[in-house]
């Protein structure tokens, strides 16, 4: 049984992981996060990701956002899972 009903998260912070590239395809707009971006954090908490490049003028507005770290790829979704798009 444990002493508190909750869990502590970011204990050491709330980290910042900025994006080293975006990527425009046919399929999806990659935006890339430096490669062991992940490695020494919390397995619980919160992060933030600054998005350092802007995706290109022009882009389809259709397109969906994936992140991209460690030759894997994530699409990024609202809560109900639905795609988040460039739009």
């Amino acid at each position: 049984m444990t002493v508190y009903p909750f869990n502590f998260v970011n204990r050491r912070g709330i980290p910042a992981i900025e994006t080293s590239s975006v990527t425009v395809t046919t399929d999806n707009v990659v935006l890339c996060l430096p490669n062991r971006s992940f490695r020494f954090l919390n397995d619980k908490g919160i992060m933030l990701l600054r998005l350092n490049q802007a995706i290109p003028t022009g882009t389809t507005a259709t397109l969906p956002i994936v992140f991209s770290v460690n030759d894997f790829t994530q699409p990024l979704t609202n809560v109900g899972g639905t795609p988040i798009t460039v739009a």
